[in-house]
């Protein structure tokens, strides 16, 4: 019997020794058959974890770098608002705020005396404005170039220098539109503002011009008389004497004397704490027009009779009221062929 003993106390330690490999498959009978494949993930469970953990760390990178909000990139800055001048309108000058100028100048472009205005302007890094005449930009289109790359601003002086109210339609359309197309044919743009030679405009035309050419009317209300004092200190003299905050000073870059008074002119107008603007930088500043309205219920107060003058119900019935003066005929707003060459 002892030998017995022996042997059962022998299986049952090797039996005790083995249990922690036994277990498992034990284990994995209850549950189903057992796996290669379960059997090695349980009996290294120490590796399992390692395995599972870096698994997770990969996957909670991965989650974390697309959970990072993604920078949006810097918006395009936004351009600027088209310039809208005003609808049937004639601009002589602005109202703005601060004591801004529109410096323009007339009949070139010149090759001799254009390109002195341009370096004076460059120097002093000033923008002006440029009414060409259409046969000047025929002439020296290499000119009208260098105005435009230097960035000022292009406008219509007409192609001959015309009156444009003594003229038949046809002949404005000639007159405007070759000016416009030469000018788009150096520049690829086409002027926006129009001087008419002399000033000179009637409402008819000038609705036909703006709705047919898109061009708004623009004279000046500074006038140094450069056309006819070829004198640069007389010249100097006047546009000091007349600018003020909004005007449109207006000059022909034609002339030497002019030019020549130009760098003393405009040391002295920024000393002076004004600055210079093209004219659609002067219509974007321009404030709107303020229109005068009469009181609720303001009538217009009746002249009073002279004294001793009987009622109107006094008067016999049938007699005849007295003619009504004729009218006097309108002042023309056009100035004299002779009033200069603007």
């Amino acid at each position: 019997m002892k030998p017995l003993l022996i042997v059962t106390g022998f299986v049952a330690a090797a039996a005790v020794g083995a249990g922690m490999a036994i277990s498992p498959l034990l284990s994995a009978r209850d549950d189903g058959p057992a796996t290669t494949q379960s059997i090695s993930q349980t009996a290294n469970p120490a590796s399992g974890q390692a395995a599972q953990g870096k698994g997770a760390t990969a996957a909670q990178k991965s989650a974390a770098a697309a959970a990072q909000p993604v920078p949006a990139p810097a918006p395009e800055p936004a351009a600027p608002p088209p310039v809208t001048p005003r609808k049937n309108y004639t601009y002589k000058s602005f109202d703005v705020d601060g004591s801004y100028i529109a410096m323009t100048f007339d009949d070139g472009p010149n090759p001799e005396t254009t390109p002195r205005l341009l370096q004076i302007l460059r120097e002093r890094n000033i923008k002006v404005t440029f009414f060409v005449l259409g046969n000047m930009v025929a002439k020296h289109p290499e000119v009208l170039k260098m105005i435009a790359d230097e960035g000022h601003e292009i406008g219509s002086h007409s192609w001959s220098h015309p009156q444009l109210t003594r003229i038949s339609q046809a002949a404005v359309d000639k007159e405007l539109g070759n000016t416009s197309e030469a000018i788009f044919q150096v520049t690829g743009k086409r002027p926006i503002y129009l001087r008419p030679p002399y000033g000179s405009m009637k409402p008819t035309l000038r609705s036909y011009i703006e709705d047919k050419y898109g061009l708004t009317i623009v004279n000046w209300s500074v006038d140094p008389n450069d056309w006819k004092n070829r004198n640069s200190q007389a010249v100097h003299d006047a546009i000091m004497a007349q600018v003020k905050p909004g005007a449109i000073v207006l000059s022909h870059d034609i002339y030497a004397t002019t030019v020549d008074a130009m760098p003393r002119i405009l040391d002295e107008l920024a000393a002076k704490g004004y600055k210079f603007a093209t004219l659609s930088q002067m219509v974007a500043m321009d404030k709107p027009l303020k229109v005068a309205l009469a009181a609720p219920g303001a009538t217009a107060a009746k002249k009073p009779k002279p004294n001793g003058a009987k009622p109107d119900a006094a008067k016999p019935a049938g007699t005849p009221k007295p003619a009504a003066a004729a009218p006097k005929p309108a002042a023309s707003s056009a100035p004299a062929r002779s009033a200069g060459v603007y």
